[in-house]
């Protein structure tokens, strides 16, 4: 079995006909905080996490995130220099082994926290300096230091045991590995196996007398126990791993080993120390290495490697000295023929404009700057022909090629038309001597029907006769070479003839045009025309044509001539330039463009995009360009050289996790959590932190610069997104309330997360907008409605009293004016004047007395009257009481600063105080009877005085006469009710007062003073 072995070996270098391997690479110009990356891992949320020379780094798949000692996410890391990462799925914490101690990250807070927080027995792992950590099995870690030897840590049994601690082998333990169940170790020249006894292990040393060179790591594969070395390769044991004689060291892999690991294929990787990287297909014994080239971008940024891993998807990691290289079986299915990878350099001009078969399976591609090349698609040679290149003093573009009857090949260019003689590798053009515009040629076609050539220059159509070699024009009729704002709208770029001679010409001004050879027909196609102008090519499938166009895709019936769809490849207004369409043997359609590549299905539905992220080397094609070979191979030439790829061994991409949200932003400031930001269920804000920044990540690291995502917060917009690569989604001035944000993703080919990320936003009110605060202005606007309309209805009711006691006590006043008495007595001297034949007097006094009853009445329907219309009333009534009562005088003062035409008192006031000073006063009195009437401005006051020189108010309050009291109190009672009622309504401060003028003073004699404060 080992002979069988060796002979393999001996042959595996034979064997290498893998495909080469495809690399990225990620240095500290995208992120990284150093180049040299001495560990890799991976953690339970998808995250790339790799340690370096300085800092530790988090990559999800947009941006890294530096840990350092120096900033607050890194401050609890021992050491700047990361020397090993192992992530614990038993208690999902991520080991970190530094220079200077080891740590922990806990994911669940998004925190790093020293050994000793989580573990208290295992405290002097916090300053022991760490090579590398492992773990076989829950609760059991191994741990091996640079210079205290090998560390078993069992936090279950809490338990902490050291091995090789001796003085010689403490510095010496190199790597561990678990093989078939048991745990081998290895130190710098010897080995050992860790066998179980009771809760611990007891050293025992494996392959003692071997002469090992210098071991760095130990792995498990494909049944063998492999060895790196430090300087000599590798080593491997075949099972039973305890014989000698499986000891196998293998002559494939150069150099120093950095690492190892297994892909999802099963296939080993191995990271050297000088000699690049390889990977090694133990079930076909193929070895393919990968090394440093550099001007190639796709290959390994070094060739020393410090760190190798897989992760969940398959995709291999390794460090460099150099920085991070990446290998994705999916990034790179897309291949790119160019100078650097053709057959020694021969495809010297990258603008590919023509490509074309012949029908003996040649190739011939037309250049923008090279001419025409014969290509060899076995080896991807390109064979030059010099005299095409040049045509007088300017570079000749090829724009078109085809093929007569006899093999030869024909092109058009911009010097003419041109003869390829494929025997003798001639050049021979056959310029349009007559027209020489018409010498830059941009199609031409081998009619079916005719031995000749239809060819489209910048100024229309001409026949080209393969007998003779002469040049013919179109029928008259066929008015081909219309010029129309300075484009000649029949300059064709694609020539399709379909079986009846149909020649559909692609034209750049007049859309899709039918030309019938045969029968000189001639037709714009409408439906195209409308929808663009300018058309590219042609793909004939059936009765269907995909139309390129610079409007999107066209799919047109020729048979039924209608338009079945348009077919946008960008709705968000980027380019719709469609180049050439091309169908593969599974039945779908292949489109270039301006960004890469579109795939549709049969139902004219887009698939999907690829562009560089799905690894296209360029993304503009060229018009027209395409080949499809007899194997199912689809080429597409542009400006980068040939696209090629076969859509039958193009593997989907069905990776897609559910997205992560890293971090939130409110009002541009990093929101304090105590937790991982994914994990965060609900938040909640104030009314005015309501402008939130959220990011997100998905740890798809398969193509990831086409991860996409789309999102949408409910209750605000119910609308997803327009799926897009940002990574990140803002929303401003968002009002008060309760939202739901949602999150999506999808994977580079489309596939969307079967999971929805969601996270509840609540944005409080402010305290004017809570609900207890509208309850209480609502009662309190209710309860002042109500105190309103009470208040309101209490001083209707309120004047509406005031106003029935006004008319009331007004009534009352104009009976004490119109007393049955003063009446009685009026009349009476009235009629004894008659009686006396006084005619004149009666007449006169009959007169006043009608006037004084008319004015009496009208004021007593007004609310107030001036000063000069209560003299007059007074007037009018002392005329009339001297008839009765004639030995009395009066005298009437007003004060000169006021205006008794404009100053307005409440009627009916002075009236009652006059007739009570006759009456009560003057009426007792014998002789000199005198009457004083005063009105008098005190600010804004006036001031009214009825003063007699009677009997006084002592005297007659101390009579007992039983009818004079009472009609006096009737009257003054009278005045005071009204003077209270006008100071409520009219708010006045109105008052009365009597005194006898003993009581006055500066008044002397008997008599009495009644004063009235108006208010005006």
């Amino acid at each position: 079995m080992r002979w069988i072995t060796v002979i393999l070996m001996v042959f595996i270098p034979q064997l290498l006909m893998a495909q080469p391997l495809l690399f990225e690479n990620y240095t500290s110009d995208k992120g990284l905080s150093q180049n040299s990356c001495y560990t890799i891992g991976q953690d339970g949320y998808g995250f790339m996490w790799f340690g370096t020379q300085d800092g530790l780094n988090r990559y999800d798949g947009k941006e890294f995130k530096i840990y350092s000692q120096q900033n607050e996410p890194g401050k609890k890391l021992p050491s700047n220099i990361i020397t090993s990462l192992f992530y614990d799925t038993h208690k999902e914490l991520l080991w970190i082994g530094t220079a200077q101690g080891a740590c922990l990250y806990n994911p669940a807070g998004d925190s790093l926290m020293k050994v000793a927080e989580f573990y208290q027995l295992a405290s002097r792992l916090d300053n022991l300096p760490v090579k590398k950590i492992i773990s076989f099995k829950d609760d059991e870690y191994w741990i091996i230091t640079f210079n205290n030897g090998l560390i078993c840590l069992n936090t279950k049994l809490e338990k902490l045991t050291t091995f090789f601690n001796t003085e010689e082998d403490q510095a010496n333990v190199t790597s561990i590995a678990l093989h078939d169940g048991k745990i081998y170790v290895s130190l710098l020249y010897t080995m050992y196996q860790m066998i179980a006894a009771g809760t611990g292990y007891m050293v025992e040393p494996f392959h003692k007398n071997y002469p090992f060179p210098q071991i760095r790591e130990l792995y498990s594969y494909n049944k063998a126990l492999w060895i790196g070395t430090m300087a000599e390769g590798c080593y491997y044991i075949n099972n039973p791993v305890d014989k000698k004689e499986n000891i196998i060291a293998s002559k494939l892999f150069l150099g120093g080993i950095g690492g190892f690991t297994t892909d999802h294929d099963n296939n080993l990787w191995i990271g050297t120390r000088g000699s690049g990287l390889y990977r090694y297909d133990a079930k076909n014994n193929i070895v393919t290495r990968a090394v440093n080239k550099q001007y190639d971008p796709t290959s390994p940024c070094s060739n020393y490697s410090l760190s190798i891993f897989t992760d969940n998807q398959g995709i291999i990691w390794c460090g460099f000295f150099d920085g991070i290289t990446k290998y994705d079986p999916l990034r790179f299915q897309f291949r790119n023929i160019d100078e650097h990878s053709s057959f020694n350099g021969t495809l010297a001009d990258k603008m590919i404009v023509r490509m074309y078969k012949t029908n003996d399976g040649a190739a011939f591609v037309g250049t923008l700057n090279k001419g025409i090349m014969e290509w060899n698609r076995a080896n991807n040679e390109f064979i030059r022909y010099p005299a095409s290149e040049v045509y007088g003093n300017a570079n000749n573009v090829i724009y078109d090629i085809t093929e007569d009857n006899r093999g030869n090949i024909w092109a058009a260019s911009c010097g003419g038309l041109m003869h390829v003689n494929r025997k003798t590798k001639g050049i021979q053009y056959f310029p349009e001597k007559k027209l020489p515009e018409l010498n830059k040629m941009y199609a031409v076609i081998k009619l079916k029907k005719a031995d000749s050539l239809l060819i489209a220059s910048e100024n229309g159509l001409r026949f080209f006769s393969l007998k003779d070699n002469t040049w013919h024009l179109l029928p008259e009729k066929v008015k081909l070479t219309t010029f129309v704002g300075g484009l000649y709208v029949y300059t064709a770029r694609y020539v399709y003839e379909d079986e009846k001679n149909n020649l559909w010409l692609c034209t750049l001004g007049s859309g899709l045009v039918r030309y019938n050879y045969i029968s000189n027909e001639f037709e714009v196609i409408e439906p195209v025309k409308n929808i663009s102008l300018f058309v590219r090519h042609l793909l004939a499938d059936g009765p269907v044509f995909w139309i390129g166009t610079d409007n999107g895709l066209v799919i047109y019936n020729w048979q039924q001539k209608k338009v079945i769809k348009q077919a946008l490849l960008n709705a968000n207004g980027s380019s719709n330039v469609c180049y050439a369409v091309q169908k593969d043997d599974h039945g779908f359609y292949w489109v270039s463009s301006n960004l890469g590549l579109y795939k549709f299905n049969n139902k004219f539905e887009l698939l999907q995009k690829y562009n560089t992220g799905n690894g296209l080397s360029f993304l503009e094609y060229n018009t027209a360009c395409t080949l499809k070979d007899s194997d199912g191979a689809i080429y597409f030439g542009g400006v980068g050289g040939i696209t090629h790829f076969n859509p039958g061994t193009l593997i989907q991409n069905n990776f897609s996790p559910a997205p992560l949200i890293t971090s939130i932003k409110v009002n541009g400031t990093a929101w304090p959590l105590q937790e991982n930001p994914n994990l965060v269920k609900n938040l909640s804000f104030a009314h005015n932190q309501n402008f939130l920044s959220i990011q997100f990540a998905v740890t798809n690291f398969s193509n990831e610069s086409n991860n996409t995502f789309s999102y949408r917060l409910k209750g605000l917009n119910d609308n997803w997104s327009t799926a897009g690569t940002g990574n990140s989604a803002t929303f401003t001035s968002i009002p008060p309330g309760d939202y739901t944000f949602e999150l999506r993703s999808a994977n580079s080919d489309g596939k969307w997360s079967n999971e929805i990320k969601t996270l509840a936003i609540t944005i409080l009110p402010p305290w004017w907008q809570t609900w207890w605060f509208i309850s209480v202005v609502a009662i309190a606007i209710v309860s002042l409605i109500t105190f309103i309309i009470s208040r309101r209805i209490k001083t209707i009711r309120t004047e509406a009293a005031l106003k029935q006691q006004m008319a009331e006590l007004e009534i009352k006043g104009l009976h004490a004016q119109m007393n049955p008495h003063f009446i009685f007595n009026s009349l009476n001297s009235i009629k004894e004047m008659i009686l006396e034949d006084q005619k004149q007097n009666a007449s006169r006094y009959l007169s006043k007395f009608a006037q004084l009853i008319r004015t009496s009445l009208e004021q007593s329907r007004q609310t107030f009257i001036t000063i000069k219309q209560c003299v007059d009333h007074l007037q009018q009534y002392l005329e009339m009481e001297k008839l009765r009562f004639e030995d009395f005088t009066y005298s009437i003062e007003i004060d000169e600063n006021l205006d008794v035409n404009e100053t307005q008192i409440a009627p009916m006031l002075v009236q009652p105080l006059v007739e009570n000073a006759l009456w009560h006063g003057l009426r007792s009195k014998e002789s000199d009877r005198k009457l004083f009437i005063r009105f008098i401005k005190e600010g804004s006051h006036v001031i009214c005085e009825v003063e007699d020189n009677g009997v006084g108010l002592k005297h007659t309050m101390y009579s007992k006469s039983t009818t004079l009291p009472a009609h006096r109190s009737f009257g003054i009672t009278n005045i005071k009710e009204r003077l209270k009622l006008l100071n409520e309504k009219y708010h006045l401060q109105c008052s009365l007062s009597i005194k006898d003028k003993t009581e006055v003073p500066g008044r002397n004699g008997t008599g009495t003073v009644a004063t009235l404060q108006l208010t005006v």
